[in-house]
């Protein structure tokens, strides 16, 4: 890689654009689809419930955050009305997160909502170059994982 200054090319501040910009996006979409006070830091936990449910220890494993962090970004979903939970039949030590009628209704907006921005996204750069970006940021978000034992 050349050492010349490419500044607006560095991962740390296009990593940082794109957030701020999907951040924005998303808080004026989101808007226009539920009039509840979704907090963007839910969004992880949220989607990853999905419509079959989850337990709170494969949901810890699965966006890799503390047992305690997913128990208080849930209690807030359970506030809004979005999910409800009750104790798993076959391990005592967890319980079962599942969407209510209006977090699956909340959750079809979103993914509807998100797919129309992917074929934005497609129409931008076409199908080939999408993949690959997702690929390449699956494998670089896998190999940050591997090293830190995650």
């Amino acid at each position: 890689m050349e050492n010349s200054d490419h500044s607006g090319r560095l991962i740390f501040k296009l990593m940082n654009r794109l957030k701020r910009h999907l951040d924005k996006w998303a808080v004026s979409h989101l808007a226009e689809i539920n009039s509840i006070n979704f907090n963007l830091t839910y969004m992880p936990y949220f989607m990853n419930i999905g419509d079959e449910g989850i337990s709170n220890l494969d949901l810890v494993n699965k966006i890799k955050v503390t047992k305690q962090g997913v128990g208080k970004n849930v209690k807030e979903l359970e506030k809004l009305g979005l999910v409800s939970t009750e104790k798993s039949e076959t391990d005592a030590r967890s319980n079962m997160i599942y969407l209510t009628d209006e977090g699956r209704k909340f959750y079809a907006a979103v993914r509807q909502m998100t797919n129309e921005l992917t074929q934005e996204y497609v129409k931008l750069i076409g199908e080939e170059k999408y993949n690959e970006f997702l690929n390449t940021f699956v494998k670089i978000a896998e190999w940050h994982e591997a090293k830190d034992g995650l």
